[in-house]
């Protein structure tokens, strides 16, 4: 799958909160079950449906975290924001200003889902569909 093809649709009436994404999420990024870790997290928002925190940068006016990043240090490539770990400095900015919630600091340095480069694993582990890729139809 190319990277011009990504991106999630979100379906939050199917979420279970089970965090299997999250799950599969820390393990591919972290090498272990850390959910701090995960690029994409799931909040309770009873009683009203869960909330799905990840990058949604096609919805994203403006792109808040892009302007506010002191040292150029997240960029758009093809869809999806991605961060360079080497030149960001730790400073929030952005996670302050991101909408969504999908930007967190861990040891120092800015994170966020960048779509696993092409093969999502929260994807492949969400077994209701609430999250898919948006290539993919019911």
């Amino acid at each position: 799958m190319g990277l011009k093809a990504m991106g999630f649709v979100i379906d939050v009436e199917r979420c279970t909160e089970c965090r299997r994404c999250m799950i599969a999420c820390s393990l591919a990024k972290s090498g272990g079950v850390r959910m701090q870790s995960s690029r994409i997290g799931i909040t309770p928002n009873w009683p009203d449906l869960p909330k799905i925190l990840v990058c949604r940068f096609e919805d994203c006016a403006g792109h808040p975290c892009i302007e506010a990043c002191p040292v150029a240090a997240i960029r758009e490539s093809a869809g999806v924001v991605l961060i360079d770990a080497e030149t960001c400095i730790g400073c929030g900015a952005c996670e302050v200003v991101c909408p969504y919630q999908a930007i967190k600091l861990e040891d120092g340095k800015a994170l966020k889902c960048d779509l696993c480069g092409g093969d999502p694993a929260c994807i492949k582990e969400c077994v209701t569909g609430a999250i898919r890729d948006k290539g993919v139809a019911d």
